[in-house]
């Protein structure tokens, strides 16, 4: 191997060796009478060369060189392959970037693999002692924990903003390993007065400025120093593109943390959910609570696949979309593929004599297929460098879209081993797919050279019939994302979105630990906002639709005959005016009253009586339920159901209790008001009115419409992925049949000359042309639709209730808009067609 490689790159060297040792045996021949003649040297030194040469590799070279030569003479060709390949394969590289940014994503941390999610009791948040208490336990390396569902405060001087925090343990960064850009993590001895920034958030308020480490910044209506500042590209454990703005110590007794760990070394998986198990069981002796730590404990990987494996169940849904869509970019690709294979099939004739040539003088069909997949394979390469680039371009622009979203999500795709491989991939793919076909057709023998013509002409219908057909397929998925978008802005929601405000407020947690002052807060703001012109009704909530839910997965109990059900339900607090203002109808019973704080009430859904009462009246039924599970609760009134989540849900059960009778341990508040005049003109107003009443308090205030973007978010997602996928395989698709009709017209000049020299009219050239165009795109539409029919079934999970994946209409709109696509796409060969000088043509001829 170490003379092979010597002889791969001295060339020189190794030829002087042969000559020198073919001199040699010329000698010793010539010095032996009777010897045998040495014969061709030439012939024996070639020989000698094959067995020192990686044959393969430079007759690949070559090839690839001669392409390139080859292929210079052609620009219109490769312009249109490289833009049909670049296309292709940037949309399939993008979206696979987006799907491992999302789904495979790693955490910012130092030995991923050894670190751990913990979940005790069925729940995702345990209080600080449940971490304290398995740290103390000694079976794991190391626990930390984090809350990252807070909003903290910041006042820059001037005003008081919402900003988006993450409260963690003092070891979150030196256990984990978090790399730092400027300054350092929290230590165990550091106060509570400390923060570490988020780069975005370093660059925006501060102005990427480095000697902000060290200085006091107002958080929370308290000076807190600035001690480290994160990277650019920093991932968080969450993962999805969760991107919060700063970090914080722990700094409340009621903070509850998502509990992680580093596994000691040589711990496996199984022996560790053992060990937490029979720690938890001793956390239930010691540390009764009102459900057993004991009763579900899930421990799972943080990162890559391990962790998309283990949450399987969860990322279902994200799973099965983002697979669709590479489904449909690789459909995508397909077509690129097949409008390259037509352009390759049309060159190959012209080079007929040169391959019957090179068949003559004894090129092997072997080689001859290399050289021949070495145009192709160029086209591939050059196209991959195009998409990759274009993929790139694309996550730069996705990295400065802001998502309607209550949390920050900055997507942060970067080019990784998994992207090359699976460039390479395609590029493996589309260098087959676009040159195969080609050079075995190129290589094949006919004696009339008008059938080979013929025979050549059928597979370019053919190919661009089928590229019609994957159009269809991947329009009709288009279409359908964008008739769900238009469809769920036309759902009801279940409250007035067009005279209502919003208003969510996060108190400072000092000052307002205390559930009287946040009781004594509400009302004064009510009564302050109730008090403003065009005010006609307002009330406050611990959340409201769309931003934020709140679920339990619980046992309630009917004590008239013992009869215990499992609920799920969302769960709310309201005032009294809360359903009158939001406008969601009362079905049965009365709303809350001021006496009813204390007196355990609730107010259920249409959904929840159906599902949980067993055809009990609701009015006045009584259940038990609560942190014990034998507190009383009476049902007072029913209510019409809102959507909670999305827009296309199915009615959720949903359960409210006044917002005076829960224990209100959350600083974050929402305020709704119905307004008489438009709601934009009281935005100002109730800004004022929240600044004079808290200075200290951040306010996001605005329409409700403008603020239940999240409920159309997976809409809007897949109409934009799945409509401008399906827009490019439509831009595709005309090029395609642009390009058969065009070498149609062309190969048909002087057919058509002699029509028109014989009295053919120019509408019968016309449709002479547009008869063509149809025998491609009729066939290739109802093979299309008929596959598409039973292809797009899976996208009926993320539809909107009503909207079907074989609805008519949408299958209507496909078929039309690829005849009109067909249609446009003959228009040129048309004009070609009907301009043809029948002089000029015959007497070429």
């Amino acid at each position: 191997m170490r003379r092979l490689f010597l002889k791969l790159f001295h060339r020189r060297r190794m030829q002087r060796e042969i000559q020198a040792e073919l001199a040699f045996h010329r000698d010793m021949a010539g010095r032996h009478q009777g010897a045998l003649p040495l014969g061709d040297t030439a012939r024996i030194a070639e020989y000698g060369y094959d067995l020192w040469r990686f044959n393969f590799l430079e007759n690949l070279w070559r090839d690839l060189v001669y392409a390139a030569r080859s292929l210079r003479r052609s620009p219109a060709l490769v312009f249109t392959a490289l833009l049909s390949l670049g296309l292709g394969i940037g949309v399939n590289a993008a979206m696979f970037s987006l799907g491992v940014e999302f789904l495979l994503s790693e955490p910012s941390v130092r030995d991923g693999e050894s670190l751990v999610s913990i979940e005790l009791g069925g729940n995702s948040h345990s209080p600080v002692q449940v971490s304290d208490f398995l740290r103390s336990s000694g079976l794991f390396a190391g626990v930390t924990g984090e809350n990252e569902e807070v909003v903290s405060n910041f006042n820059d001087g001037v005003e008081t903003r919402q900003v988006y925090s993450v409260y963690t343990a003092k070891n979150y960064f030196t256990l984990l390993g978090i790399p730092l850009l400027h300054g350092r993590g929290f230590l165990s001895g550091d106060p509570d007065q400390v923060a570490v920034l988020s780069y975005a958030f370093w660059r925006k308020r501060f102005g990427g400025d480095p000697a902000v480490v060290g200085r006091p910044v107002n958080l929370d209506g308290r000076m807190c120093t600035v001690v480290g500042i994160l990277p650019e590209h920093h991932r968080t454990l969450i993962g999805f593109g969760y991107s919060p703005d700063l970090f914080l110590p722990r700094y409340l007794d009621s903070t509850m943390l998502a509990i992680y760990a580093r596994l000691k070394p040589g711990m496996p998986l199984p022996a560790a959910r053992a060990g937490l198990i029979t720690v938890a069981r001793r956390m239930d002796a010691e540390m009764p609570a009102q459900y057993k730590y004991a009763a579900e404990v899930r421990i799972a990987p943080i990162a890559g696949y391990a962790r998309l494996k283990a949450e399987q169940s969860n990322m279902l849904a994200v799973e099965v979309f983002f697979a669709l869509l590479l489904a449909v970019t690789g459909l995508v690709l397909l077509i690129a593929c097949v409008n390259v294979a037509s352009l390759l099939l049309a060159r190959a004739s012209s080079r007929r004599r040169e391959i019957a040539t090179r068949l003559a003088l004894g090129a092997s069909r072997g080689r001859l297929l290399q050289q021949l997949l070495a145009e192709s394979l160029l086209l591939s390469l050059l196209g991959a460098a195009l998409g990759v680039a274009l993929a790139e371009f694309t996550a730069v622009l996705l990295a400065r879209v802001h998502l309607p979203l209550p949390i920050p999500i900055r997507l942060q795709i970067q080019p990784d081993w998994r992207l090359a491989i699976y460039a390479m991939l395609l590029t493996t793919f589309a260098a087959l797919a676009c040159g195969f076909l080609p050079a075995l057709q190129s290589m094949k023998h006919s004696l009339n050279q008008d059938l080979r013509r013929e025979s050549r002409m059928r597979l370019r219908r053919a190919l661009v019939a089928a590229e019609i057909a994957i159009s269809v397929i991947v329009l009709a998925a288009g279409f359908l994302f964008l008739r769900n978008l238009l469809d769920s802005s036309g759902v009801n929601p279940g409250f007035d979105v067009l005279h209502t405000v919003r208003a969510n407020v996060n108190l400072p947690p000092v000052g307002y630990r205390d559930a009287s002052r946040k009781t004594a807060y509400i009302n004064r703001v009510v009564a302050s906002l109730a008090a403003l012109p065009g005010m006609e009704n307002v009330a406050a909530a611990r959340v409201v639709p769309f931003n934020g839910g709140e679920r339990f997965m619980t046992g309630i109990t009917f004590p008239d005959n013992r009869e215990q059900r499992r609920a799920f339900f969302f769960w709310n607090g309201v005032t009294p005016g809360y359903f009158r203002t939001m406008g969601v109808p009362l079905l049965q019973g009365r709303t809350f009253v001021a006496a009813d704080r204390g007196a355990n009430v609730v107010i259920v859904n249409r959904a929840f009586v159906v599902r949980y009462l067993g055809g009990r009246k609701p009015l006045g039924t009584v259940f038990l339920w609560g942190a014990d599970g034998k507190t009383p609760y009476r049902i007072v009134g029913v209510a019409e159901g809102t959507k909670t989540l999305t827009i296309g849900e199915e009615p959720q059960p949903q359960l409210y209790e006044p917002l005076a009778q829960i224990v209100n341990d959350r600083q974050g508040i929402e305020f709704v008001m119905r307004s008489a005049i438009p709601p934009s003109l009281q935005l100002a107003a109730v800004r004022r009115t929240l600044h004079q009443i808290e200075p200290t308090a951040g306010a996001q205030v605005d329409t409700m419409y403008s603020s239940i973007g999240m409920a159309f978010l997976p809409s809007q997602v897949g109409a934009a992925l799945m409509g401008s996928t399906g827009l490019l395989g439509l831009l595709l698709a005309t090029i395609g049949v642009y390009g058969v009709m065009a070498y149609s017209v062309a190969r048909r000049t002087r057919e058509i000359g002699v029509r028109i020299a014989v009295g053919a009219s120019r509408s019968a050239i016309a449709r002479m042309v547009l008869r063509d165009s149809a025998l491609v795109t009729f066939p290739g539409t109802a093979i299309g639709l008929t596959v598409a029919l039973f292809v797009t079934k899976p996208l009926a999970m993320f539809l909107v209730p009503g909207l079907k994946p074989a609805d008519p209409m949408n299958f209507a709109a496909v078929a039309l808009a690829m005849l009109l696509t067909g249609l446009v796409a003959t228009l040129d060969p048309i004009r070609r067609a009907i301009n043809v000088d029948p002089n000029t043509t015959l007497r070429d001829e």
